[in-house]
């Protein structure tokens, strides 16, 4: 009697080895696809972080607020990799685990496998959303360096403008105060230290400092006489 219960026990102790080898290697491939994810995922984001920081206009401050968006997910992904392997390296050898041990470590990466398949998909879709976001930025920086190329030429001719109208003209130094202050605003255009608003875009805010700048030469002949 005693001796068939052993059997039995042994037998279901090999069945639910068998059973949590299977269920680590599903939860291994399933690991092997998150892992990749979150390659692709970091990749996507230094593409776009690449794009920043060259002063030629692109809304710097937006995008890295985005981009620091993220960085929870990043956490939560890295947290669940780190758990994992560390219960993967737990379960290396069998030899001596019983059968409850075997079920709840059965349990866990059936559970990782579920959670990797759920998981996946979003990080694919943020990697797409980040690809996309590059090349809107790559598109809009060709579009905005014809405008800002007008406005610097424009500010360096009002500059000389006002210069040669000395220091007697009516007016000069109300219309470099003007000047300066647009010249502040252009440069932070340039840095992108601007927030993007839903109906402005980026080349909107160029053409007002380049509208503005006109107007500032179109005072300047007055303001001399």
């Amino acid at each position: 009697m005693w001796g068939r219960r052993r059997n039995a026990e042994a037998r279901l102790l090999t069945e639910a080895g068998e059973t949590l080898a299977y269920v680590m290697q599903v939860a291994e491939d399933a690991h092997g696809l998150l892992r990749d994810a979150r390659v692709r995922l970091e990749d996507a984001h230094h593409q776009v972080s690449a794009t920043l920081g060259f002063g030629d206009g692109l809304p710097a401050n937006t995008v890295r607020a985005q981009l620091a968006q993220s960085q929870a997910t990043w956490d939560s992904v890295d947290s669940m990799i780190a758990t994992y392997e560390d219960m993967r390296a737990t379960w290396c050898d069998l030899a001596d685990a019983d059968f409850e041990a075997i079920k709840s470590a059965a349990e866990f990466f059936t559970e990782y496998s579920q959670n990797c398949a759920s998981v996946v998909p979003d990080l694919e879709g943020a990697t797409d959303s980040f690809i996309g976001l590059r090349d809107t930025l790559l598109g809009l920086r060709d579009k905005v360096a014809p405008i800002r190329t007008r406005v610097h030429a424009a500010m360096a001719a009002a500059a000389d403008e006002l210069a040669w109208a000395g220091p007697a003209a009516q007016g000069r130094f109300a219309l470099e105060a003007r000047l300066n202050a647009v010249g502040d605003r252009v440069r932070a255009l340039d840095a992108g230290h601007i927030e993007v608003e839903p109906d402005r875009k980026v080349t909107d805010w160029y053409r007002d400092v380049e509208t503005e700048i006109a107007e500032i030469r179109d005072a300047v002949p007055r303001a001399a006489y």
